[in-house]
């Protein structure tokens, strides 16, 4: 019983996965074609694409992922102009030192027509992968991707304001190792989680994160 309770208050339990992260974006056929996966990190989205995946990103000290098909820097992608049907970012570019010069690459790599679906946080913790640099307001992050010449397509509000909550409320009970902190994680974080699990209330003022889609015109 006491593991039930440690899982619901850690939260990982909470979070959907890249397949519901990702379903409207491949149900809209953005997903189709040659995809590049930039920051691909340990998750492979191969499933979700029809057509060819490539995965691309830094090498890590002791890399063992076998499904990294390029080692290498966003900002400086080792491929021709148009040479991508979609790029997906999936919460990277928070970490990246120069988010401005690593869109304009996708602009360059991305063929006229293709699409770039790329996740941001907003209302989130620091998280250091091994860095953490920025957050992004709807605007901030429409003004990124438009700035370098893509339009915009849609815009999504990534997860429920419980999401939101449970992470910021974490933060503040974890580094508090008295056992008032200890049982409230508990009394408040079980009941938070399951609430994100369960309700679909959504507000963009209170995101954990945003999803933008945008083209780069033919």
């Amino acid at each position: 019983m006491l593991n039930f309770f440690r899982t619901w208050a850690a939260g990982s339990i909470i979070w959907p996965s890249i397949d519901e992260e990702l379903r409207f974006a491949r149900e809209a056929g953005f997903l189709k074609g040659h995809i590049l996966n930039a920051g691909a990190g340990i998750r492979d989205i191969r499933h979700l694409v029809d057509g060819t995946l490539v995965n691309l990103d830094i090498k890590w000290d002791n890399d063992t992922r076998a499904h990294i098909d390029i080692f290498g820097s966003l900002s400086e992608i080792p491929r021709p102009d148009n040479t991508f049907d979609g790029i997906v970012c999936i919460a990277v570019l928070e970490h990246v030192q120069e988010p401005e010069k690593v869109v304009a690459e996708f602009y360059r790599v991305t063929k006229p027509g293709g699409h770039v679906v790329a996740s941001v946080p907003f209302l989130q913790p620091e998280h250091k992968v091994p860095t953490d640099f920025q957050r992004y307001t709807r605007d901030g992050l429409k003004l990124l991707f438009e700035e370098k010449g893509f339009e915009e397509i849609h815009l999504i509000t990534l997860f429920t304001v419980f999401h939101t909550l449970h992470w910021i409320l974490y933060e503040i009970l974890i580094n508090q190792q008295t056992v008032v902190s200890k049982l409230l994680r508990y009394l408040i974080l079980v009941p938070v989680a399951f609430l994100a699990r369960n309700c679909k209330i959504v507000n963009p003022k209170v995101a954990s994160a945003f999803q933008i889609i945008v083209k780069k015109p033919n």
